[in-house]
């Protein structure tokens, strides 16, 4: 399995993201190594209210692959491109046994709404 590590959250009362408190390891089909870090704050999905009833956040297959995206979208030093970030987002979906129609639908969420530090 990709991810070499659990995912350990703090949630912070009146606060809409959470912070990771152990370091979370995910090896990309590609064989590269994403590490995010201790105090890295993630919303998890940066999913619309309006769809949660579909695609809820916190889903359990998509928390992991949620944290490892948003922490690849706000890495500074641009590691992987937008594109590679979010196709790295559906693999580990499926990987986290997300149904193939859901971790598409989130896909196409992410490539045509997700914002990085890609300045688009």
């Amino acid at each position: 399995m990709p991810f070499e590590s659990d995912l350990e959250l703090r949630h912070h009362a009146g606060q809409e993201q959470w912070e990771v408190i152990r370091p979370l390891f995910y090896k990309t089909r590609a064989g590269r190594l994403v590490i995010v870090p201790v105090g890295y704050r993630t919303d998890l999905a940066s999913v619309p209210r309006f769809a949660w009833r579909i695609v809820p956040r916190d889903h359990e297959s998509a928390r992991r692959p949620a944290v490892v995206h948003d922490y690849i979208y706000t890495d500074l030093t641009k590691t992987f491109s937008k594109a590679e970030a979010d196709q790295i987002f559906y693999e580990a979906l499926l990987e986290e046994g997300m149904h193939k129609p859901l971790a598409w639908l989130m896909w196409c969420a992410v490539r045509i709404g997700g914002r990085g530090n890609w300045g688009r």
